[in-house]
């Protein structure tokens, strides 16, 4: 009897440990994910870059993937000569943790202006990240797609 009542005991320390990690690497994503949003807000390809794992690529609608973090910088800095991005938010729907990877889907809505009109684009869409955790404990962005619900803005005639 008084095994069953220790096994019992180290079986609910192991889930509690479990636990708490899960809610820890949790946090690490949600942490990530309102980065990725204030860089974008502030217009900060070099934040938004340092966000992804060094062999990370970013998927954008309508441009090619940038892969690596210089990459990925470098569309951030060129997307913020088009256009001026404010109040993007970023909404989770699901995020799965599995071991040193993960998940993140949910949907963004943002106001974009044109750099060159100042005419104003209301956008919203969804999207997915994976993520890994370095051996350091750090969570990073190993790929990032995301893509509009809405048509593209008319063409100026």
């Amino acid at each position: 009897m008084r095994l069953v009542a220790v096994v019992a005991a180290v079986a609910l320390i192991g889930v509690s440990a479990s636990a708490q990690q899960k809610g820890a690497d949790e946090a690490a994503i949600a942490k990530i994910r309102t980065a990725y949003q204030t860089a974008a807000n502030s217009q900060d390809g070099a934040a938004i870059g340092k966000l992804f794992a060094p062999d990370g690529v970013e998927m954008p609608p309508n441009a090619p993937a940038a892969s690596g973090r210089a990459a990925i910088e470098a569309f951030h800095k060129g997307f913020a000569k088009q256009w001026m991005m404010h109040g993007i938010t970023i909404t989770p729907t699901s995020t799965k943790i599995s071991g040193d990877t993960a998940h993140d889907v949910g949907t963004y809505k943002q106001q974009l202006m044109s750099q060159s009109s100042g005419g104003i684009f209301d956008d919203k869409g969804k999207y997915v990240v994976l993520l890994r955790k370095d051996k350091s404990g750090n969570w990073l962005i190993t790929h990032a797609i995301y893509n509009s619900d809405l048509p593209p803005p008319a063409p100026k005639k």
